[in-house]
C-alpha cells in the first residue's frame, strides 16, 4: 500500500468540480490511496442539488468512519488546542483526528487551521 491520503473536504470540492487547484492535488496525488472521512460525507451532502456528482466522487474513495477510537482522539486535539488558545471547528478536529487513527495524511487547503494539530502530516502540493 502506497501513500495513505484522507481529503478535507474543500480539497474533494476542488477535485469534484475539476477546478485547477483540484487538477494539482489530482496530479499530485496519482499514486496515493484516496480516503474521505464521513464527516466529509457530510459536508458534502449538505448541498441541495448536484449530489449525483457527490455520489460518483465516492465511488472513487474509501471512506473512514468517525469511530470511538477517532471520537477519543478528537477530544485530545480539542482540549490541546483550547489548552493553548487556538481553538478550530469540530468537524475539521473530527476530521483531523479520522485521518491521524487511520494513518492517513490529510491534503487540505485550511492549512492555518489543521497545522495547528500537533501529529497531523499535511500533503504538500508538489
Amino acid at each position: 500500500m502506497g501513500q495513505k491520503v484522507c481529503l478535507d473536504t474543500d480539497v474533494a470540492i476542488e477535485l469534484i468540480k475539476d477546478t485547477p487547484i483540484g487538477r494539482a492535488f489530482f496530479a499530485s496525488l496519482m499514486e496515493a490511496d484516496i480516503f474521505l472521512a464521513t464527516t466529509s460525507v457530510f459536508e458534502l451532502f449538505r448541498r441541495k442539488t448536484n449530489l449525483d456528482v457527490i455520489e460518483l466522487f465516492m465511488v472513487r474513495t474509501h471512506l473512514l468512519s468517525f469511530d470511538e477510537k477517532a471520537a477519543r482522539s478528537a477530544s485530545e486535539i480539542d482540549k490541546e488546542l483550547e489548552k493553548n488558545g487556538t481553538p478550530i471547528g469540530f468537524r475539521d478536529i473530527f476530521i483531523a483526528a479520522t485521518a491521524m487513527v487511520n494513518g492517513c495524511e490529510l491534503a487540505t487547503l485550511n492549512v492555518k487551521d489543521f497545522s495547528r494539530i500537533k501529529g497531523l502530516k499535511l500533503v504538500k502540493l508538489r
